[in-house]
């Protein structure tokens, strides 16, 4: 029997000694562990988003230098003004054209200037006039257009129109 007890006993001081405080460690390293684990998934998460990014970036850089090449710069308004009208001589109609106000926002690098062309001639003139305005390496976003159109004279059957076009264009500040 004191053998029997003394074994009990000693078993109980070898689990209360050495079992319980390795439990307690082993807890506390898998805490640690989860935690390192839980920071090295955001690490890879965000090692994969800035990847991400960076492939994004490099196709927007290729889109820029289109974009840069499209948007004239301030103060080259004559350039464009000069292509359009030489478009439309090309095409065979009288063109009149105003601007409006030119819309610059401060957190942007170019600004939006309106430009309203009143076109008159043959339909199928016009639009090969818009063909080519939309064929020039310059960006201009048509919004709106009105057309008119009549026929003259019974034998000769000329049909003329009349277009008013609304159209933006972007200028790269200085």
């Amino acid at each position: 029997m004191v053998s029997a007890s003394s074994f009990l006993l000693l078993l109980v001081a070898v689990i209360i000694l050495i079992v319980v405080p390795s439990i307690s460690e082993i807890r506390l390293i898998n805490i640690q562990v989860n935690e390192e684990r839980e920071r090295l998934e955001k690490l890879y998460i965000k090692g994969q988003i800035r990847k991400q990014v960076q492939s994004n970036f490099e196709n927007i850089k290729e889109d820029a230098k289109f974009l840069e090449n499209i948007i004239l710069k301030e103060s080259h308004e004559l350039e464009y003004i000069t292509a359009v009208e030489n478009a439309a001589e090309k095409n065979g109609i009288s063109i009149t054209m105003s601007t409006g106000e030119a819309k610059i926002k401060p957190e942007q690098d170019f600004s939006e200037l309106e430009f309203t062309f009143s076109t008159t001639g043959d339909w199928e003139d016009i639009l090969r006039w818009i063909g080519d305005i939309e064929s020039l390496p310059y960006y201009t976003n048509i919004s709106e257009i009105s057309v008119t159109a009549r026929e003259e004279g019974k034998e000769t059957k000329l049909r003329t129109a009349n277009a008013l076009i609304k159209a933006k264009t972007y200028w790269l500040k200085p």
